[in-house]
């Protein structure tokens, strides 16, 4: 009889999972209704049909992971059956994210209308940057403390905090470091030289002339590091012990996760050659960071569950 390896923290993983979907869902419904109630006022606020499709598609994959075990084997389990649902996972995430592009931009009156709804201040793309930074954070802080338990040396720890640390940085950009919460003046010295007119470093003069050619060449090295590493790690691990080979193919990116890297490349490439500049904007290399941070924030969460506890059960064929 088969077995397969069923991680604690995937089973904790899928419940915490389907209450924040859940959660995100009435707060997606929330803000719709809150921006389409402004709108009728009169105040200027425009509504952002977005956060109703968002909460319709979170609402639906929340009563699907209640009722399917089809979650938890792909999130806890550690068999063939179970890396085929994640291979189609990632598939269905890169499918999803494309449809809800499109269909945002078709619904939309003008180009104008929907760079407003989707990329204004407080819109859809914006903040779910950072709930997914914010998240991506504490993942990765986590994931040190647990390399500080299971490793004499302190380097693999730092070098996780570090990550962390990288991406609150990132957070707080994404924030224009709580100008968007708390919205002073941007100082005029800052002001003259951003292209925003904001509190932040990326949108500085020199960085945003050379930022849409810097995005595509990161993003393209990163998906040549999804695809190169595990199969770089494995055959340098050879001869090694299994307890290290499982350590490093934990703390290795997945290499099913190519697709949605892929997207993310593609994205980039049309915004920095302003290619089908008729269907890809430049305000659309922000869905590519949402997708770059999302599926980093998925590569964190598997490390995270593959460095816990586990236990042998029986597995399907």
């Amino acid at each position: 009889m088969p077995f397969s390896m069923r991680y604690s923290r995937g089973v904790r993983l899928t419940h915490w999972l389907i209450v924040g979907l859940g959660s995100a869902a009435v707060l997606a419904l929330m803000i719709g209704f809150i921006q389409l109630l402004l709108a009728g006022f009169g105040s200027g606020a425009s509504a952002d049909s977005g956060w109703f499709l968002l909460a319709l598609a979170l609402a639906v994959v929340m009563a699907w992971g209640r009722i399917s075990p089809w979650m938890t084997r792909m999130l806890a389990d550690a068999d063939e059956p179970a890396h085929r649902a994640r291979r189609l996972a990632v598939w269905l995430l890169v499918a999803a994210a494309i449809l809800l592009i499109a269909v945002l931009k078709i619904s939309a009156a003008d180009m104008d209308a929907y760079k407003r709804l989707v990329f204004g201040e407080g819109g859809l793309v914006e903040w779910s940057q950072v709930l997914v930074l914010a998240a991506a954070c504490r993942v990765a802080w986590l994931i040190g403390a647990d390399l500080r338990r299971q490793l004499a040396h302190p380097a693999p720890c730092l070098l996780a905090r570090g990550f962390a640390l990288l991406l609150g940085l990132l957070l707080l950009e994404e924030l224009a470091w709580g100008q968007v919460i708390f919205g002073w003046q941007t100082p005029e010295s800052l002001r003259s030289i951003n292209a925003q007119q904001e509190t932040t470093i990326h949108n500085i003069g020199w960085f945003q002339d050379r930022l849409d050619l810097f995005t595509f060449l990161a993003t393209l090295a990163l998906l040549a590091a999804v695809l190169l590493l595990p199969w770089i790690c494995r055959r340098a691990l050879r001869r090694s012990s299994a307890q290290r080979k499982t350590l490093v193919q934990a703390l290795m990116p997945a290499p099913y996760a190519w697709p949605l890297f892929l997207l993310v490349v593609g994205l980039a490439y049309c915004v920095a050659t302003e290619s089908w500049s008729d269907v890809v904007h430049n305000r659309d290399q922000e869905w590519g960071e949402l997708v770059l941070y999302g599926s980093s924030l998925l590569m964190l969460l598997r490390t995270h569950v593959l460095l816990g506890a586990f236990e042998q059960q029986p597995g399907e064929l």
